[in-house]
């Protein structure tokens, strides 16, 4: 375990990340493993999952590949590893998938991936890490939300910002529900990310449109995303739950 890390109080914790073969769950995930944790890496790109936890440092980690759009693979994912490791302490859900579409070409299959993925994934596994979580009294989930969830989407985002959107007030319902078994609930909201996924369907100018009205002059590193959501997932956030941190450089300023 990297000592500097050990302030976190992480060691020993187990860990489920989605969207962990890249960005910003890949970035969490080798935070988690580096502060101690057990992570089970989760990723619909099978091979980039497992490379990606041959890379962690320490042992006992798990690359798990997942379809989050299948509601039984959520209950089974969380169901087997806790059975596996006796325990779960911490679910970060960063995965999502986004294809830059304008409101009149979104049909109802394309609808129906985006709510799949982003959102009704994000809250069976709440419900059935929080029912894991129960027993032992302590526990942290974060969801990765977005700040076009908060201001209707960017660039042909509009039903990807709803389900941003939506995952703001599942945090707070869980965190309401949850904060008597010792279970905090939190939001980590990312502006411009340098990822693929934010780099889909963006031409130079509307990448560099973006950059201009952040205060800090860039876009972020999945990295500085990574640390805000290991934040919230340690002991340094104990008495923080419902709440929506946003790592966005100060666009979103409010």
């Amino acid at each position: 375990m990297n000592q500097e890390l050990s302030i976190l109080g992480l060691g020993g914790r187990v860990a489920i990340v989605t969207g962990a073969a890249s960005g910003i769950g890949k970035s969490a995930a080798e935070i988690l493993a580096a502060a101690g944790a057990r992570v089970v890496a989760c990723d619909v790109n099978a091979e980039g999952v497992k490379a990606a936890v041959a890379g962690f440092a320490g042992s006992g980690h798990a690359a798990e590949a997942i379809d989050l759009a299948d509601l039984g693979a959520c209950d089974t994912l969380v169901r087997r590893t806790a059975e596996r490791e006796g325990r779960l302490d911490i679910l970060l859900n960063v995965a999502a998938t986004l294809r830059r579409l304008d409101i009149e070409d979104i049909d109802e299959a394309e609808w129906d991936r985006l709510m799949n993925v982003n959102l009704r994934s994000q809250y069976f596994l709440c419900r059935a890490a929080g029912e894991a979580m129960k027993s032992g009294k302590w526990g942290r989930i974060v969801n990765v939300s977005s700040g076009a969830g908060l201001v209707g989407g960017f660039v042909g985002a509009t039903a990807y910002a709803i389900t941003k959107a939506g995952i703001m007030t599942l945090t707070k319902s869980f965190a309401k529900d949850l904060g008597p078994h010792g279970i905090t609930v939190n939001t980590l909201s990312p502006g411009a990310i340098d990822t693929p996924m934010q780099r889909t369907g963006m031409t130079r100018d509307t990448l560099e449109a973006a950059r201009s009205r952040i205060p800090l002059g860039r876009m972020g590193l999945p990295a500085e995303c990574a640390r805000a959501a290991v934040f919230l997932a340690s002991d340094l956030a104990s008495y923080i739950t419902g709440h929506i941190l946003a790592a966005d450089g100060g666009f979103l300023m409010r």
